[in-house]
């Protein structure tokens, strides 16, 4: 268990070294080392559950929570999470938050996305989570072997633990490293408000192009229906409603503002004045835990809305520039 908690300080390490450098690249790099070293210590929890559960088998009194740690043990890290909760190895803010800045690891690596104004400073802050996690963490045994090789970066931290002293090491060095994370400095709060306030800006600015410029949109009400109507209106779904509430629409343009008009939309009206108090409260929030949470539900929530309306615009703005070339005869 020594190489074990030692490999973790390692990455961690790794990790805030990448942080220093303040570069996007290199913080992207770093919140997928953090991610790793999250994944891994709750999944040797739940591991060391099992293992303990299948020592009481013969006796058929195995621990009541051993078949959630079993699903823990899977390749899912929500189920690890989760198991992690359960057992109060970790509150549930810490909990949520992980979930959080776990998809943020995803949609970077799986999709390439940027998150460049937040992703330092939620690198940081799950470097922090993560010390907590490799703090809490509570193995079945300690044990030092000759096989042990405890790198450079780990025996920053360690020194040379002994048999018994192992204990004490870990949890000075996972203290060691939540200090060192702190002193990069992280805005957690400040960053996610400004992208949230830039977000809703470009809304704002989107709505106001799409009803100053599109005929068939008088206002911004009607620009918020339309923007959903137009994605919607090629499903399976539309169709149905159409057909189910008598459509009498002969032509694309009247079908989507049919739709527009008549279909319970997630948005009806303007969202911009709503989503500005939501901003005031995220703006106002002590808490780094809630802030985040009211940051990625009203990206979550808004993102289908987002996506429809900067679609619009591109139609629009794409559509402008064509009678601008028509106008000019090329």
């Amino acid at each position: 268990m020594n190489q074990f908690f030692a490999d973790q300080i390692d990455q961690l390490d790794l990790a805030i070294d990448q942080l220093a450098v303040r570069d996007r690249n290199f913080d992207r790099f770093a919140l997928m080392l953090v991610d790793n070293v999250v994944e891994l210590v709750l999944h040797q929890h739940a591991k060391d559950k099992v293992t303990m559960g299948r020592a009481f088998e013969a006796n058929k009194k195995p621990k009541p929570e051993w078949k959630t740690a079993v699903a823990a043990t899977g390749q899912g890290f929500d189920a690890k999470v989760r198991y992690a909760r359960e057992t109060l190895m970790i509150s549930s803010a810490t909990a949520d938050s992980i979930q959080y800045l776990h998809s943020f690891r995803n949609s970077t690596y799986h999709k390439g996305s940027r998150h460049e104004s937040i992703l330092h400073s939620l690198a940081v802050y799950y470097v922090r989570l993560a010390c907590v996690v490799l703090s809490a963490y509570r193995p079945v045994f300690y044990g030092i072997y000759a096989g042990d090789k405890i790198s450079h970066r780990a025996v920053k931290y360690l020194g040379k633990p002994d048999l018994f002293s192992q204990s004490d090491a870990f949890a000075r060095a996972a203290g060691r490293l939540a200090e060192v994370a702190e002193a990069l400095g992280e805005n957690l709060i400040d960053d996610l408000q400004a992208d949230m306030l830039s977000t809703i800006e470009q809304s704002d600015d989107w709505l106001d192009f799409i009803a100053k410029n599109d005929f068939s949109c008088p206002s911004r009400d009607a620009v918020v229906r339309q923007c959903q109507a137009w994605p919607f209106a090629w499903t399976d779904e539309a169709k149905a409603f159409a057909n189910a509430n008598g459509c009498t629409a002969l032509n694309m343009s009247d079908y989507v503002e049919w739709l527009g008009q008549n279909y319970s939309w997630q948005i009806k009206t303007d969202p911009v004045a709503s989503w500005k108090k939501r901003h005031s409260s995220l703006k106002n929030e002590k808490s780094a835990d809630a802030a985040l949470k009211k940051y990625c539900d009203f990206m979550k929530q808004t993102e289908a809305f987002r996506e429809a309306l900067d679609e619009n615009v591109l139609h629009l703005d794409g559509y402008i520039q064509q009678q601008v070339d028509c106008a000019r005869g090329k």
